[in-house]
């Protein structure tokens, strides 16, 4: 009930707005009509008196006497003697010309001539007077074009409120109804090729990635909660054992670690959570692999640890490149750690890199990808992953996950942005 009452509202708010403004507008045009009748109409009686004056001061001067006027509506008074006294009065002062009114439906147009005819025409011109003598037939006329233009302009207020105003109505009743209980608003108007189609996808999209945003806020929360939780756990442990015989050194080495650890891992959640770090572009591969290679020490200073690097001299992906390093970043940790021996191959499978370590036992690569499995006795590169699978899963990347022959291999598909150049 709450949403019925604005929407009537809005519907009797363009209804009395279309009226309003088209009898408005009806009447401002009518009023203009009748003057300009007026206007024209009095113009072509003053051409008519104009042209008789004309006529008997030319013959005046032609012949030296005053002809009789041509139209039965016209009189002339040769002397100010012989002219009624109302018209006398009329023409009073200076005036060489006046209206009068008299009962009934007489109108006298009055003209002096010339001052040496001494002549006085006037017109009786009531017969003449179009626009007043249809006076009632003119009121009933505008009374008729208000409604109709009325009933005109309330017809097109329902046509628009039913192609716009509706779907609009519409359109705010699915996002009201569907954007709190929904995990994707799909709304039914996003088909439409006009304005309203353009709105309902731009709603979509944007409530779309509110959602993602949310969702991004709330598995921060969740993962850092639980990402920190055990290694806090671990350094107030070494620390309170330690007491006041000081750190080891694999106590201040594992420290070491474990703030490392957290470190890359606020890294990866932060640019989890940020929306800039879901724009994709394409980008190649090869040379920001070989500086995540170098830039890891046990790689690049201790000759122990073997990397066998397989590749095309390009690889061109479509993804973010900061997430991309930090997947690197991760895969490489969790192989140093956990590999059996000091050995990773990374090569290309089709349209899938490939990271491969040797593992002791064959093990279940099914909950790897999960949160939560971090055991200190994890097999092959298990801690991490679950990190790992949301980078993949933000870049759209496919990822399996193979363990046999004692050997473990995670396999990234670059589908379907990658091309590879020899």
């Amino acid at each position: 009930m709450q949403t019925e009452r604005p929407k009537g509202r809005l519907k009797r708010k363009v209804l009395t707005l279309f009226g309003g403004f088209t009898l408005l507008i009806c009447l401002i045009y009518s009023g203009i009509g009748i003057i300009a009748a007026y206007v024209i109409e009095d113009q072509l009686i003053d051409n008519l008196i104009n042209n008789e004056v004309d006529y008997i001061e030319r013959h005046f001067r032609e012949h030296g006497e005053l002809p009789s006027p041509r139209l039965p509506q016209f009189t002339l008074y040769p002397s100010p003697d012989e002219t009624p006294q109302a018209f006398i009065t009329a023409l009073d002062g200076e005036r060489r010309k006046a209206e009068l009114f008299v009962a009934g439906h007489q109108h006298f147009h009055l003209r002096e001539l010339t001052p040496d005819t001494g002549a006085i025409l006037a017109s009786e011109v009531g017969n003449l007077l179009t626009v007043s003598s249809q006076s009632e037939r003119l009121i009933w006329m505008l009374v008729a074009t208000f409604l109709c233009t009325t009933a005109l302009a309330l017809c097109l207020a329902h046509r628009l409120i039913t192609g716009t105003v509706r779907p609009i109505l519409s359109l705010a009743s699915e996002v009201e109804s569907q954007a709190a209980n929904t995990p994707s608003l799909k709304l039914t108007s996003s088909n439409r090729n006009d304005e309203i189609g353009f709105l309902a996808r731009t709603l979509e999209r944007n409530v779309r990635e509110l959602q993602n945003a949310r969702q991004r806020e709330v598995e921060f929360t969740r993962d850092v909660s639980h990402e920190f939780r055990t290694n806090l756990a671990v350094a107030s442990n070494t620390l309170t054992l330690s007491g006041n015989r000081g750190l080891k050194a694999s106590e201040a080495h594992e420290l070491s670690a474990i703030l490392a650890n957290m470190n890359r891992t606020v890294t990866t959640l932060l640019a989890l959570a940020r929306s800039e770090s879901f724009e994709r572009k394409m980008f190649d591969l090869r040379p920001l692999l070989e500086n995540r290679l170098l830039a890891r020490p046990e790689i690049s200073i201790k000759e122990s640890f073997e990397i066998n690097l397989t590749l095309a001299e390009t690889i061109h992906v479509t993804g973010n490149p900061h997430l991309t390093e930090l997947l690197l970043d991760i895969l490489l940790d969790n192989a140093i750690r956990h590999a059996s021996q000091p050995n990773l191959n990374i090569y290309q499978d089709g349209d899938a890199l490939v990271f491969e370590n040797p593992v002791q036992t064959t093990f279940d690569t099914k909950p790897l990808f999960n949160a939560g499995i971090r055991g200190e006795n994890s097999e092959g590169i298990g801690q991490g992953l679950y990190l790992a699978s949301r980078i993949l899963t933000a870049q759209e990347w496919h990822y399996s996950a193979h363990c046999e022959n004692q050997a473990f291999s995670l396999s990234i598909s670059v589908f379907p942005g990658a091309q590879s150049q020899a």
